[in-house]
């Protein structure tokens, strides 16, 4: 195993270019599965903060983002996706009570080390991390299709409702 490969086992945060996702393996995160309780969409309430609105994030550090969102999930903390969110901004679809405007754009690409490509075995597993905080049906299409682009490729926030993505209701 590189170098690199056994920091990011260890969850060391490097700027990692990657389209998406947590595995149990990464930082003791747990991926959420969408479509479990957990993930259903959580009623705005007394006491909730306010969804983070997200309008062109074009993602980043896996390992950022990841914790990120383990730290926004302990705290109830959700998202809304109104514009352009591509890369790592991806792995938002697993945050609980999150949910997607149909008229949002999504990018998803291979992971990477800033373009680079990854020796197979870290390719496997940053592909499994990112797939983890998908729906099934994105993950299945992930992990068969979208891991494999070298180029950016994108998908309509309609089409990933359909796939099982939790639409927003507010405007």
């Amino acid at each position: 195993m590189t170098e690199l490969f056994a920091r990011l086992r260890a969850g060391r945060s490097l700027a990692l270019v990657l389209v998406t996702m947590v595995g149990a393996g990464l930082t003791g995160l747990t991926p959420f599965a969408p479509g479990s309780a957990a993930a259903q969409s959580l009623p705005a309430g007394e006491g909730q903060p306010a969804p983070v609105i997200v309008r062109n994030d074009l993602g980043g550090d896996v390992g950022a983002f990841a914790n990120r969102i383990r730290a926004m999930a302990a705290a109830g903390q959700t998202v809304e996706i109104r514009g352009a969110c591509y890369s790592a901004c991806t792995m938002y679809l697993g945050l609980p009570g999150s949910c997607i405007n149909r008229n949002s754009q999504f990018g998803f690409h291979r992971p990477s080390y800033f373009g680079t490509a990854l020796a197979p075995e870290e390719f496997d597993f940053w592909s499994r991390v990112i797939a983890a905080h998908y729906p099934p049906a994105l993950r299945d299409w992930y992990l068969r299709e979208g891991r494999y682009s070298a180029g950016l490729r994108t998908i309509s926030g309609a089409q990933l409702i359909d796939l099982g993505v939790t639409e927003c209701h507010r405007a």
